[in-house]
């Protein structure tokens, strides 16, 4: 029995194919993800509600920490940059 062949998706954050079960995939989903929500859902998503005590609440920011939203928020603009530029 054979093992299904790897798919392969264009990364524009890794600027080349990369395989759509790879974590370089799943980065640039979430990225994508991120970018498509407003402003004001955007910091809920990444720094949480003040004050909240549940997880879905605490964003980002209250289960990976500071480090990881600083870095997404620079992935997230780094994707805006090379979509406007087409």
């Amino acid at each position: 029995m054979f093992a299904p062949s790897p798919r392969f998706a264009w990364s524009l954050l890794a600027d080349r194919e990369v395989s759509t079960s790879s974590e370089a995939w799943r980065h640039e989903c979430e990225i994508e993800y991120l970018l498509t929500m407003s402003e004001h859902q955007r910091a809920e998503f990444l720094d949480g509600i003040p004050g909240a005590i549940d997880r879905e609440s605490k964003g980002v920011r209250g289960i990976r920490g500071d480090a990881a939203v600083t870095a997404l928020k620079v992935e997230i603009e780094r994707l805006r940059l090379i979509k406007m530029k087409g």
